[in-house]
């Protein structure tokens, strides 16, 4: 039997989710006749990887607008920009840059706490994060 891309992507994306949420080993998935890459390899970049990311996932609760135009800051925390996440929330810095484990944003989503409404985070964009903070949670 020869199984599919996506077949093997299937089989291999739980244990894997595991493996990022529990170690500092870099994610690199090679299939057959494709280029290897991994989020180590570069630098993630604030702007162009975690921010996006961020904007998707978190803002609605943490920096958007509601129906009436009010700024939304659940826990005083504000997602929308890097210079507003970097203060923090009401309890204090949620990103230890170099140090993801110690994050508490990287925690809360690694847990699967966060985004409270909607789908968790895929395996990609936890490494992202992760990655972002480990390498010292650059405003690039």
């Amino acid at each position: 039997m020869i199984w599919t891309r996506f077949e093997v992507m299937g089989v291999l994306a739980v244990p894997l989710g595991l493996m990022l949420a529990r170690t500092d080993l870099p994610l690199t998935l090679v299939a057959q006749g494709e280029t290897q890459f991994s989020y180590t390899e570069a630098e993630i970049s604030f702007s162009e990887d975690v921010a996006p990311i961020l904007e998707e996932n978190c803002v609605i609760c943490h920096g958007g607008a509601d129906e009436n135009g009010a700024i939304k800051k659940e826990m005083e925390l504000d997602l929308t920009s890097y210079d507003a996440l970097m203060v923090g929330s009401e309890f204090g810095s949620i990103v230890e840059p170099g140090n993801a484990e110690d994050s508490v944003l990287w925690m809360m989503i690694e847990l699967g706490d966060m985004p409270q409404e909607g789908e968790p985070l895929t395996t990609e964009e936890l490494e992202v994060i992760k990655t972002w903070i480990a390498e010292g949670a650059q405003n690039n």
